[in-house]
Protein backbone atom coordinates (compact mmCIF):
# COMPACT_ATOMS: atom_id res chain seq x y z
CA UNK A 1 0.00 0.00 0.00
CA UNK A 2 1.35 3.45 -0.90
CA UNK A 3 1.61 6.19 1.67
CA UNK A 4 0.77 9.77 0.70
CA UNK A 5 2.24 13.07 1.82
CA UNK A 6 0.37 16.07 0.44
CA UNK A 7 -0.89 13.80 -2.30
CA UNK A 8 2.49 12.53 -3.53
CA UNK A 9 2.82 8.75 -3.72
CA UNK A 10 5.88 7.15 -2.17
CA UNK A 11 7.13 3.53 -2.47
CA UNK A 12 4.41 1.07 -1.49
CA UNK A 13 6.65 -1.92 -0.82
CA UNK A 14 9.81 -3.67 -1.83
CA UNK A 15 10.49 -2.90 -5.47
CA UNK A 16 7.08 -1.22 -5.98
CA UNK A 17 6.22 2.43 -6.73
CA UNK A 18 2.88 4.05 -7.26
CA UNK A 19 2.60 6.33 -10.26
CA UNK A 20 2.51 10.03 -9.47
CA UNK A 21 -1.16 10.28 -10.36
CA UNK A 22 -2.47 12.13 -7.33
CA UNK A 23 -3.93 15.58 -8.08
CA UNK A 24 -1.22 17.49 -6.24
CA UNK A 25 1.60 15.47 -7.84
CA UNK A 26 0.15 16.01 -11.31
CA UNK A 27 -0.31 19.73 -10.63
CA UNK A 28 3.26 19.96 -9.35
CA UNK A 29 4.61 18.30 -12.47
CA UNK A 30 2.73 20.71 -14.73
CA UNK A 31 3.93 23.59 -12.59
CA UNK A 32 7.50 22.47 -13.26
CA UNK A 33 6.82 21.93 -16.98
CA UNK A 34 3.35 22.25 -18.52
CA UNK A 35 2.16 18.90 -19.83
CA UNK A 36 4.09 16.65 -17.46
CA UNK A 37 1.15 16.40 -15.09
CA UNK A 38 -1.19 15.38 -17.90
CA UNK A 39 1.33 12.75 -19.03
CA UNK A 40 1.63 11.38 -15.51
CA UNK A 41 -2.03 10.38 -15.51
CA UNK A 42 -1.70 8.66 -18.87
CA UNK A 43 -3.27 11.32 -21.11
CA UNK A 44 -0.38 11.69 -23.53
CA UNK A 45 -2.32 13.38 -26.29
CA UNK A 46 -3.47 16.14 -23.98
CA UNK A 47 0.03 16.35 -22.53
CA UNK A 48 1.49 17.02 -26.00
CA UNK A 49 -1.04 19.79 -26.64
CA UNK A 50 -0.40 21.40 -23.27
CA UNK A 51 3.38 21.22 -23.68
CA UNK A 52 3.38 22.62 -27.22
CA UNK A 53 3.52 26.38 -26.34
CA UNK A 54 6.40 25.85 -23.90
CA UNK A 55 8.28 23.70 -26.40
CA UNK A 56 7.74 26.33 -29.10
CA UNK A 57 9.16 29.14 -26.95
CA UNK A 58 12.14 27.02 -25.91
CA UNK A 59 12.69 25.96 -29.51
CA UNK A 60 12.85 29.55 -30.74
CA UNK A 61 15.41 30.48 -28.10
CA UNK A 62 17.43 27.34 -28.85
CA UNK A 63 17.58 28.16 -32.56
CA UNK A 64 18.70 31.69 -31.80
CA UNK A 65 21.42 30.43 -29.46
CA UNK A 66 22.64 27.95 -32.10
CA UNK A 67 22.48 30.06 -35.25
CA UNK A 68 22.42 33.71 -34.22
CA UNK A 69 23.63 34.06 -30.63
CA UNK A 70 24.88 37.63 -31.17
CA UNK A 71 21.44 38.89 -32.17
CA UNK A 72 20.03 37.78 -28.81
CA UNK A 73 22.77 39.10 -26.54
CA UNK A 74 23.62 42.12 -28.66
CA UNK A 75 19.99 43.18 -28.97
CA UNK A 76 19.16 46.75 -28.06
CA UNK A 77 15.58 46.50 -26.81
CA UNK A 78 12.94 49.02 -27.72
CA UNK A 79 9.63 49.90 -26.13
CA UNK A 80 7.68 47.82 -28.64
CA UNK A 81 9.73 44.71 -27.94
CA UNK A 82 9.48 45.11 -24.17
CA UNK A 83 5.73 45.69 -24.38
CA UNK A 84 5.40 42.56 -26.50
CA UNK A 85 7.38 40.57 -23.93
CA UNK A 86 5.09 41.87 -21.18
CA UNK A 87 2.01 40.75 -23.12
CA UNK A 88 3.64 37.39 -23.82
CA UNK A 89 4.37 36.94 -20.12
CA UNK A 90 0.70 37.63 -19.29
CA UNK A 91 -0.43 35.05 -21.85
CA UNK A 92 2.07 32.50 -20.55
CA UNK A 93 0.83 33.13 -17.01
CA UNK A 94 -2.76 32.29 -17.96
CA UNK A 95 -1.57 29.26 -19.92
CA UNK A 96 0.70 28.07 -17.09
CA UNK A 97 -2.04 28.44 -14.48
CA UNK A 98 -4.51 26.58 -16.69
CA UNK A 99 -1.97 23.76 -17.19
CA UNK A 100 -1.60 23.36 -13.42
CA UNK A 101 -5.35 23.26 -12.77
CA UNK A 102 -5.99 21.02 -15.76
CA UNK A 103 -3.47 18.45 -14.49
CA UNK A 104 -5.02 18.62 -11.02
CA UNK A 105 -8.52 17.99 -12.36
CA UNK A 106 -7.42 15.19 -14.69
CA UNK A 107 -5.66 13.36 -11.87
CA UNK A 108 -8.74 13.68 -9.68
CA UNK A 109 -10.87 11.99 -12.34
CA UNK A 110 -8.38 9.28 -13.26
CA UNK A 111 -9.20 5.78 -11.80
CA UNK A 112 -11.03 6.94 -8.68
CA UNK A 113 -11.32 3.31 -7.55
CA UNK A 114 -7.57 3.13 -7.19
CA UNK A 115 -7.43 5.09 -3.96
CA UNK A 116 -8.93 3.86 -0.74
CA UNK A 117 -10.76 6.03 1.71
CA UNK A 118 -8.28 8.11 3.64
CA UNK A 119 -5.58 7.78 0.99
CA UNK A 120 -5.95 11.41 -0.03
CA UNK A 121 -4.69 14.23 2.20
CA UNK A 122 -7.13 16.39 4.12
CA UNK A 123 -8.95 19.26 2.48
CA UNK A 124 -6.74 21.74 4.33
CA UNK A 125 -3.58 20.03 3.11
CA UNK A 126 -4.96 19.94 -0.43
CA UNK A 127 -5.90 23.63 -0.31
CA UNK A 128 -2.48 24.50 1.07
CA UNK A 129 -0.61 22.50 -1.55
CA UNK A 130 -2.65 23.92 -4.42
CA UNK A 131 -2.28 27.42 -2.97
CA UNK A 132 1.49 27.00 -2.93
CA UNK A 133 1.50 26.02 -6.59
CA UNK A 134 -0.78 28.89 -7.60
CA UNK A 135 1.31 31.35 -5.60
CA UNK A 136 4.47 30.00 -7.21
CA UNK A 137 2.99 30.40 -10.68
CA UNK A 138 1.88 33.94 -9.95
CA UNK A 139 5.27 34.77 -8.42
CA UNK A 140 7.27 33.54 -11.40
CA UNK A 141 5.30 35.53 -13.94
CA UNK A 142 5.01 38.60 -11.71
CA UNK A 143 8.79 38.64 -11.38
CA UNK A 144 9.16 38.40 -15.15
CA UNK A 145 6.67 41.24 -15.59
CA UNK A 146 8.53 43.37 -13.05
CA UNK A 147 11.77 42.86 -14.96
CA UNK A 148 10.09 43.87 -18.22
CA UNK A 149 8.55 46.97 -16.64
CA UNK A 150 11.90 47.91 -15.08
CA UNK A 151 13.58 47.53 -18.47
CA UNK A 152 10.92 49.72 -20.06
CA UNK A 153 11.46 52.42 -17.46
CA UNK A 154 15.23 52.20 -17.79
CA UNK A 155 14.95 52.40 -21.56
CA UNK A 156 12.65 55.40 -21.23
CA UNK A 157 15.25 57.10 -19.03
CA UNK A 158 18.12 56.12 -21.30
CA UNK A 159 16.46 57.54 -24.40
CA UNK A 160 15.35 60.73 -22.69
CA UNK A 161 11.68 59.91 -23.28
CA UNK A 162 11.27 60.30 -19.52
CA UNK A 163 13.74 62.71 -17.90
CA UNK A 164 15.18 60.92 -14.86
CA UNK A 165 18.39 62.85 -14.13
CA UNK A 166 18.46 66.58 -13.40
CA UNK A 167 21.01 69.10 -12.18
CA UNK A 168 20.36 72.25 -10.19
CA UNK A 169 22.41 74.90 -8.46
CA UNK A 170 22.14 78.38 -6.95
CA UNK A 171 19.82 79.76 -9.73
CA UNK A 172 17.11 77.41 -8.41
CA UNK A 173 17.30 78.79 -4.86
CA UNK A 174 13.79 79.41 -3.58
CA UNK A 175 12.23 77.97 -6.74
CA UNK A 176 10.58 74.60 -7.32
CA UNK A 177 12.97 71.74 -7.98
CA UNK A 178 12.40 69.07 -10.65
CA UNK A 179 9.80 66.61 -9.42
CA UNK A 180 10.19 62.84 -9.53
CA UNK A 181 13.91 63.02 -10.24
CA UNK A 182 15.52 59.63 -9.76
CA UNK A 183 19.03 61.04 -9.70
CA UNK A 184 20.27 64.52 -8.93
CA UNK A 185 23.44 66.52 -9.48
CA UNK A 186 23.86 69.71 -7.47
CA UNK A 187 26.28 72.60 -7.81
CA UNK A 188 28.41 73.25 -4.73
CA UNK A 189 29.43 76.79 -5.73
CA UNK A 190 27.60 79.99 -6.50
CA UNK A 191 28.85 80.20 -10.05
CA UNK A 192 32.52 80.85 -9.29
CA UNK A 193 35.28 79.21 -7.27
CA UNK A 194 35.60 79.93 -3.54
CA UNK A 195 31.88 80.69 -3.23
CA UNK A 196 29.19 78.53 -1.67
CA UNK A 197 25.78 77.74 -3.12
CA UNK A 198 23.49 79.34 -0.49
CA UNK A 199 20.89 76.60 -0.98
CA UNK A 200 23.20 73.63 -0.86
CA UNK A 201 22.04 72.82 2.67
CA UNK A 202 20.00 74.75 5.23
CA UNK A 203 20.18 78.34 4.04
CA UNK A 204 18.25 80.58 1.67
CA UNK A 205 15.79 77.92 0.57
CA UNK A 206 15.04 74.21 0.54
CA UNK A 207 18.27 72.20 0.67
CA UNK A 208 19.32 71.21 -2.83
CA UNK A 209 21.65 68.55 -1.48
CA UNK A 210 18.68 66.75 0.09
CA UNK A 211 16.74 66.96 -3.18
CA UNK A 212 19.69 65.42 -5.03
CA UNK A 213 19.61 62.36 -2.81
CA UNK A 214 21.75 63.34 0.16
CA UNK A 215 24.63 60.91 0.39
CA UNK A 216 23.75 59.59 -3.10
CA UNK A 217 24.04 63.03 -4.70
CA UNK A 218 26.54 63.77 -7.40
CA UNK A 219 28.25 67.14 -7.03
CA UNK A 220 29.81 69.65 -9.37
CA UNK A 221 32.23 72.45 -8.64
CA UNK A 222 33.21 75.51 -10.63
CA UNK A 223 36.75 75.88 -11.87
CA UNK A 224 38.86 78.81 -13.04
CA UNK A 225 42.33 80.30 -13.31
CA UNK A 226 42.30 84.11 -13.12
CA UNK A 227 46.02 84.49 -12.48
CA UNK A 228 47.87 86.44 -9.78
CA UNK A 229 46.82 89.87 -11.01
CA UNK A 230 43.09 89.23 -10.65
CA UNK A 231 42.76 86.80 -7.75
CA UNK A 232 42.77 87.69 -4.07
CA UNK A 233 43.22 83.98 -3.33
CA UNK A 234 46.32 83.36 -5.37
CA UNK A 235 48.57 80.85 -3.55
CA UNK A 236 51.62 83.09 -3.09
CA UNK A 237 54.18 81.58 -0.71
CA UNK A 238 52.37 78.23 -0.74
CA UNK A 239 54.75 75.29 -0.62
CA UNK A 240 52.42 72.33 -0.96
CA UNK A 241 51.38 70.50 -3.02
CA UNK A 242 53.53 72.65 -5.34
CA UNK A 243 55.74 75.64 -4.54
CA UNK A 244 54.29 78.98 -5.60
CA UNK A 245 56.39 82.13 -5.29
CA UNK A 246 58.31 80.52 -2.46
CA UNK A 247 61.86 81.50 -1.56
CA UNK A 248 63.24 78.46 -3.30
CA UNK A 249 61.03 78.95 -6.37
CA UNK A 250 60.28 82.66 -6.90
CA UNK A 251 57.56 83.82 -9.27
CA UNK A 252 53.80 83.84 -8.87
CA UNK A 253 52.77 83.44 -12.48
CA UNK A 254 53.74 79.81 -13.01
CA UNK A 255 52.14 76.49 -13.84
CA UNK A 256 52.85 75.31 -10.29
CA UNK A 257 50.96 78.28 -8.89
CA UNK A 258 48.03 77.51 -11.21
CA UNK A 259 48.15 73.91 -9.99
CA UNK A 260 47.96 75.06 -6.36
CA UNK A 261 45.09 77.42 -7.23
CA UNK A 262 43.09 74.56 -8.75
CA UNK A 263 43.93 72.33 -5.77
CA UNK A 264 42.78 75.00 -3.31
CA UNK A 265 39.55 75.70 -5.21
CA UNK A 266 38.63 72.02 -5.24
CA UNK A 267 39.51 71.73 -1.55
CA UNK A 268 37.25 74.67 -0.75
CA UNK A 269 34.37 73.09 -2.72
CA UNK A 270 34.88 69.81 -0.90
CA UNK A 271 34.85 71.52 2.51
CA UNK A 272 31.64 73.29 1.49
CA UNK A 273 30.02 69.96 0.64
CA UNK A 274 31.21 68.33 3.88
CA UNK A 275 29.84 71.27 5.89
CA UNK A 276 26.51 70.98 4.07
CA UNK A 277 26.20 67.34 5.03
CA UNK A 278 26.84 68.28 8.66
CA UNK A 279 24.15 70.98 8.48
CA UNK A 280 21.65 68.44 7.17
CA UNK A 281 22.48 65.97 9.91
CA UNK A 282 23.89 63.50 7.40
CA UNK A 283 27.39 63.73 8.85
CA UNK A 284 28.51 64.12 12.46
CA UNK A 285 29.38 67.56 13.82
CA UNK A 286 32.90 68.55 12.96
CA UNK A 287 33.19 66.11 10.05
CA UNK A 288 35.70 67.20 7.43
CA UNK A 289 34.70 64.68 4.79
CA UNK A 290 31.45 63.72 3.11
CA UNK A 291 29.67 60.71 4.67
CA UNK A 292 30.29 58.58 1.59
CA UNK A 293 32.29 59.11 -1.60
CA UNK A 294 30.48 61.24 -4.17
CA UNK A 295 30.93 61.54 -7.90
CA UNK A 296 32.40 64.98 -8.61
CA UNK A 297 32.20 66.96 -11.83
CA UNK A 298 34.49 69.90 -12.60
CA UNK A 299 32.61 72.66 -14.43
CA UNK A 300 34.82 74.14 -17.17
CA UNK A 301 33.15 77.16 -18.79
CA UNK A 302 34.37 80.38 -20.40
CA UNK A 303 32.05 82.40 -18.15
CA UNK A 304 34.66 81.92 -15.43
CA UNK A 305 38.10 83.56 -15.47
CA UNK A 306 40.86 81.84 -17.43
CA UNK A 307 44.33 82.61 -18.74
CA UNK A 308 45.17 83.00 -22.39
CA UNK A 309 48.00 80.52 -21.85
CA UNK A 310 46.05 77.26 -21.90
CA UNK A 311 48.91 75.32 -20.31
CA UNK A 312 48.30 77.25 -17.08
CA UNK A 313 44.60 76.40 -17.30
CA UNK A 314 45.41 72.71 -17.74
CA UNK A 315 47.68 72.96 -14.69
CA UNK A 316 44.82 74.41 -12.62
CA UNK A 317 42.50 71.60 -13.66
CA UNK A 318 45.21 69.06 -12.93
CA UNK A 319 45.49 70.46 -9.41
CA UNK A 320 41.71 70.22 -8.92
CA UNK A 321 41.68 66.60 -10.07
CA UNK A 322 44.62 65.79 -7.80
CA UNK A 323 42.84 67.16 -4.75
CA UNK A 324 39.66 65.21 -5.45
CA UNK A 325 41.72 62.07 -5.92
CA UNK A 326 43.29 62.66 -2.52
CA UNK A 327 39.90 62.50 -0.78
CA UNK A 328 38.75 59.24 -2.41
CA UNK A 329 35.74 60.28 -4.46
CA UNK A 330 33.44 57.84 -6.24
CA UNK A 331 34.48 59.30 -9.58
CA UNK A 332 35.66 62.46 -11.31
CA UNK A 333 34.54 63.95 -14.62
CA UNK A 334 34.31 67.23 -16.51
CA UNK A 335 31.34 69.37 -17.55
CA UNK A 336 31.78 71.53 -20.65
CA UNK A 337 31.29 71.71 -24.41
CA UNK A 338 33.84 70.95 -27.09
CA UNK A 339 34.13 74.64 -27.99
CA UNK A 340 34.66 75.80 -24.42
CA UNK A 341 37.07 72.95 -23.73
CA UNK A 342 39.14 73.93 -26.76
CA UNK A 343 39.17 77.60 -25.76
CA UNK A 344 40.18 76.95 -22.16
CA UNK A 345 42.48 73.92 -22.42
CA UNK A 346 43.58 74.06 -26.03
CA UNK A 347 41.74 70.79 -26.61
CA UNK A 348 44.07 68.85 -24.34
CA UNK A 349 43.75 65.10 -24.09
CA UNK A 350 45.48 65.02 -20.69
CA UNK A 351 42.14 64.15 -19.10
CA UNK A 352 41.03 61.48 -21.57
CA UNK A 353 40.77 58.98 -18.72
CA UNK A 354 37.91 61.03 -17.27
CA UNK A 355 34.35 61.05 -18.62
CA UNK A 356 32.64 64.03 -20.21
CA UNK A 357 29.35 65.57 -19.14
CA UNK A 358 28.39 67.39 -22.32
CA UNK A 359 26.29 70.55 -22.23
CA UNK A 360 24.41 72.17 -25.08
CA UNK A 361 22.02 69.56 -26.48
CA UNK A 362 18.74 71.09 -27.67
CA UNK A 363 16.61 68.00 -27.05
CA UNK A 364 16.60 64.48 -25.72
CA UNK A 365 16.95 63.18 -29.26
CA UNK A 366 20.07 65.23 -29.86
CA UNK A 367 21.42 64.12 -26.48
CA UNK A 368 21.09 60.48 -27.55
CA UNK A 369 23.23 61.20 -30.61
CA UNK A 370 25.90 62.96 -28.56
CA UNK A 371 26.10 59.94 -26.26
CA UNK A 372 27.57 57.87 -29.07
CA UNK A 373 30.30 60.41 -29.87
CA UNK A 374 33.67 60.90 -28.22
CA UNK A 375 33.71 63.28 -25.27
CA UNK A 376 35.54 66.60 -25.27
CA UNK A 377 38.12 65.16 -22.86
CA UNK A 378 38.95 62.50 -25.43
CA UNK A 379 37.24 59.85 -23.32
CA UNK A 380 33.71 58.56 -23.16
CA UNK A 381 30.54 60.63 -22.78
CA UNK A 382 28.82 59.81 -19.50
CA UNK A 383 26.06 62.43 -19.41
CA UNK A 384 24.48 64.87 -21.83
CA UNK A 385 22.54 67.89 -20.58
CA UNK A 386 19.37 68.97 -22.36
CA UNK A 387 16.33 71.18 -21.49
CA UNK A 388 13.20 69.50 -20.14
CA UNK A 389 10.23 71.14 -18.43
CA UNK A 390 12.11 74.34 -17.63
CA UNK A 391 15.00 72.47 -16.02
CA UNK A 392 18.33 71.03 -17.04
CA UNK A 393 17.82 67.31 -17.54
CA UNK A 394 20.69 64.90 -18.07
CA UNK A 395 20.76 61.78 -20.20
CA UNK A 396 22.81 58.93 -18.77
CA UNK A 397 24.82 57.44 -21.64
Amino acid sequence: MAAYTLGIAVPSGPGGYELLTTPFAAALLSFLFPGLGQASVGNRGRAAIVALPTLAVLGVFALILIFDRSSLFGLTPNQGLLTSLLILDLMLFVYHLWAVFDAYMLAGKARPDRFQRGAFPSKWATALSVGVLVSGTIGIHAAAAEVSISWQHALSCNTGATPCWFDISYPQCGSPFPADAEFGIVGVNKGIVFSANPCLSTGDGPPELAWAGGVRAQLYANTGNPGPALSSRWPNNQTSPRQCDASAVPGSDTADCAYDYGWNAAADAYRTAASAYVSLGLAPAGATSTPSPNVWWLDVEIINSWRLDTTFNVAALTGAVAYLQSVSTAGIGFYSTQYQWNQITGGTSDFSAYPSWVAGADSAGQAVGICSAKGFTGGRVALVQYPAGGFDADLLC
